[in-house]
């Protein structure tokens, strides 16, 4: 492969190369489809006495190479921060990726970590939501309907920006994964939930708002399709009464 040839070029011109014991490339490189824009994703692991890391790119020939150089418990780090912030993404680059080399295991042994706490993740099925968070759509709901019937300039802006916050909740709520940029593919592409490990949504009502509203360039549409999938998303919580909210809470000093 062409790309393995540059990749090879710039493995022999690393900085740290000693301390190199495995590499794994990932990205679309490997699940498939890069485009003009697309760089090459390499994570390098390093010896575990290291006590450094170095994320940087390098131009190769023309292809674009990312990397990342690591210890071990360095990603496993990495691992459990995603874990935490439900992103999975170190764990789905390590899980989809290619391994070019792997001296002492290592490699594999994160490979294999990256791939049980993605299933372990997925087997979490409880939905839950705060009357907080609830509190937050029904008032970025509010925000955005203001901003249409005066017709605000920066509509658009706010469109687009509170959306975003109101699938993430959402996904937060369903214990799923959540990257915008991945978001319409997870919605509408079994192609690209495959390349990305994704589960389809469970609910198919949110799922075709979620697309409708990625993609409706009307404004006065886009009003009606944001209303809709909040409503939709409050509805799976037993709705949301402005009139009856309250937050008791103890004061912080």
């Amino acid at each position: 492969m062409e790309w393995e040839t540059r990749l090879n070029k710039f493995i022999e011109n690393f900085e740290h190369k000693q301390d190199l014991i495995g590499v794994i490339v990932c990205g679309s490189y490997i699940t498939g489809n890069p485009s003009n824009h697309s760089d090459l994703d390499v994570h390098l692991l390093l010896n575990d006495t290291c006590d450094y890391r170095e994320r940087g790119n390098r131009v190769v020939d023309g292809l674009l190479i990312e990397y990342f150089a690591n210890p071990p418990k360095q990603i496993l780090s990495y691992f459990n921060q995603d874990l935490k912030d439900k992103s999975l993404m170190c764990q789905t680059q390590f899980a989809t990726g290619k391994i070019l080399k792997d001296l002492t295991g290592k490699v594999v042994e994160l490979k294999n970590i990256g791939n049980n706490m993605i299933e372990e993740f997925y087997c979490n099925s409880k939905y839950e939501m705060s009357e907080l968070t609830k509190y937050f759509l029904w008032d970025m709901l509010d925000d955005l309907q203001d901003a249409y019937d005066n017709s605000k300039a920066d509509f658009s802006f706010l469109y687009y920006n509170l959306l975003n916050r109101m699938i993430y909740s959402y996904m937060k709520s369903i214990n799923r994964p959540y990257n915008f940029k991945t978001i319409l593919g997870n919605a509408s592409s079994e192609i690209v939930r495959k390349k990305y490990m994704l589960k389809e949504l469970p609910h198919d009502n949110i799922k075709i708002l979620i697309e409708k509203c990625i993609i409706e360039k009307n404004i006065e549409q886009q009003m009606i399709l944001y209303t809709d999938l909040t409503n939709e998303i409050l509805s799976l919580y037993g709705g949301f009464n402005i009139n009856e909210f309250t937050l008791n809470s103890a004061v912080e000093l």
